[in-house]
């Protein structure tokens, strides 16, 4: 599931506020009254989108996120938090897509505010909630108690730090180290179809394209570099000049954890920049991973070709994923 980000609209917070949760989950549910729809248009809503453009959830931020029981043991005093507020639309909860909807959330938060460090508050009996956020990376906090319906609930605040990452073009200086990690795929992995490892000059004719319209980005947190992100040609005749092959290498330790999503949207606006029509990439079919990923922001399968690869003893199929930009 690709999800957008907007701000609040009013046909938006129409529909949200119809939303009703069942059983103990019925707190979260609206009234439906003038009030919530004004709540929601108060400019810290965001409403999300689906591929098909249907309201799946919202997110808030900032004092509509927080909790008055909350703010009376201090919690808020604690600056440097953005505070934050998710809703999912009932009829999508136990899906297991929350988690999904989290870490997409996250991402669109950290690049809107600019912000690593994020705080939301949770009423403890939710642990279906707690737990997509702990395996997100959240930390229990604080508990306290808050009036809900004129009696006290208990909250738990929960706190998560997500790394910064940084994307700069590669320069010769970085050549090593981008090829110790192309490397690894090479001799661990049909995600390369390589079979010998590369030198530093044929991994710089790699990465490095003449024409400046190709561009390579080293992907760093903080000054270490994680991964690569790149276009490079996807045809050498000239009636490819608007089509661009995309590919994206991460270190295996920082696979899973979003940045992969966040490389591909990077280098997509750097291709509509340097005035790209489509992205194309070319994933080994055993590649599960990256399969998910390209299909998830967007990409559609346009071809397969099967036992075109041959590595560590087996035939090995290869699709094409494409995305107008």
């Amino acid at each position: 599931m690709l999800l957008s980000y907007h701000p609040m609209k009013i046909a938006d917070a129409e529909k949200i506020v119809t939303w009703k949760y069942e059983n103990e989950y019925a707190m979260y549910s609206f009234s439906e009254s003038n009030e919530d729809i004004q709540e929601l248009m108060n400019g810290e809503y965001f409403s999300v989108l689906d591929e098909l453009e249907r309201v799946v959830g919202f997110i808030c931020c900032g004092e509509s996120a927080r909790v008055p029981g909350g703010t009376s043991i201090g919690l808020y005093q604690e600056e440097g938090y953005l505070d934050i507020g998710l809703g999912l639309d009932p009829d999508l909860t136990g899906q297991k897509i929350g988690s999904v909807f989290l870490k997409q959330s996250l991402v669109f938060l950290q690049n809107h505010f600019k912000s690593s460090q994020f705080r939301l508050v949770v009423a403890t009996f939710n642990e279906r909630a707690i737990k997509v956020y702990e395996r997100t990376g959240f930390k229990r906090d604080k508990e306290f108690y808050s009036k809900v319906n004129g009696e006290d609930m208990l909250f738990i605040s929960m706190k998560m730090e997500m790394p910064i990452y940084s994307f700069e073009e590669i320069t010769e200086q970085d050549l090593n180290e981008v090829r110790e990690l192309y490397n690894y795929y090479v001799s661990n992995t049909t995600i390369s179809f390589h079979t010998e490892e590369l030198t530093l000059e044929e991994i710089k004719a790699s990465v490095m394209n003449k024409n400046p319209r190709f561009k390579s980005f080293v992907i760093k947190e903080e000054n270490e570099i994680k991964g690569y992100v790149l276009i490079t040609q996807y045809k050498s005749k000239q009636a490819y000049d608007f089509s661009g092959e995309v590919t994206i290498y991460l270190k295996p330790d920082i696979v899973g954890k979003g940045i992969g999503g966040t490389a591909l949207r990077f280098i997509e606006n750097v291709a509509r920049e340097q005035g790209f029509y489509t992205l194309i990439a070319t994933v080994c079919m055993e590649n599960t991973r990256s399969k998910s990923l390209f299909e998830k922001h967007g990409y559609e399968q346009c071809a397969m070709f099967k036992g075109v690869g041959y590595k560590f003893d087996r035939r090995l199929d290869i699709g094409s994923f494409q995305k107008v930009l």
